[in-house]
């Protein structure tokens, strides 16, 4: 136990003490399946010793599968797109707000949407920093931009040059777009659910 604990100082404290108490509560089960068998206490822990792994090599197996779980949870491309999707249709609320239509936010919003849309359609399996952005996307569309939009469609009906046609058209388009973003979020958090339980 010892030896396996220094083999794993690189890992963090209580980390490094969970694993150490957890083999430890293994091969003390073992032992005693093994006394349960006819061994006696020194036949048992000798042949519970010369079946288990050597600390180097157990150590060895929780280091790599520790950096793998690190890596896993680290933001990756597909978290910086998913992103990028959210503040595309941020930047599509912004034109409302202005008496007229600015195409530098409606050019800037509509590729990161696009990006956005392409990256959930493709997702297939998600790590930390994914599924963070898939719970919590929706709750923003529904929460934060459809309402900030009514606002910005009221403030755009009272303006001195009064309401025009096309804002409204173009609140319509972009409801349309928060909601198919808001489905397609919520089907593909289910399907990566369904594709990691299998």
């Amino acid at each position: 136990m010892s030896k396996l604990s220094d083999n794993l100082k690189s890992l963090p404290e209580e980390e490094r003490k969970s694993i150490v108490e957890e083999i430890e509560i293994h091969l003390k089960d073992k032992v005693d399946s093994l006394k349960n068998e006819g061994y006696s206490n020194e036949g048992a822990v000798s042949k519970m010793l010369s079946e288990f792994k050597s600390p180097d090599s157990l150590a060895k197996d929780y280091l790599k599968e520790y950096q793998e779980l690190e890596i896993e949870e680290r933001p990756n491309i597909t978290f910086y797109l998913l992103n990028a999707g959210l503040t595309g249709l941020a930047f599509l609320s912004l034109p409302i707000l202005e008496k007229q239509l600015e195409l530098a936010w409606i050019a800037l919003g509509v590729p990161l949407v696009i990006c956005g849309f392409i990256t959930l359609f493709l997702l297939k399996e998600q790590n930390k920093s994914i599924t963070s952005i898939l719970k919590i996307s929706p709750k923003i569309l529904l929460s934060l931009y459809f309402p900030v939009s009514l606002l910005f469609l009221w403030i755009t009906f009272n303006q001195e040059d009064g309401f025009v046609d096309f804002s409204f058209y173009y609140m319509l388009i972009y409801w349309l777009t928060l909601l198919i973003y808001y489905i397609v979020t919520k089907k593909t958090t289910k399907k990566v659910s369904q594709y990691e339980e299998c």
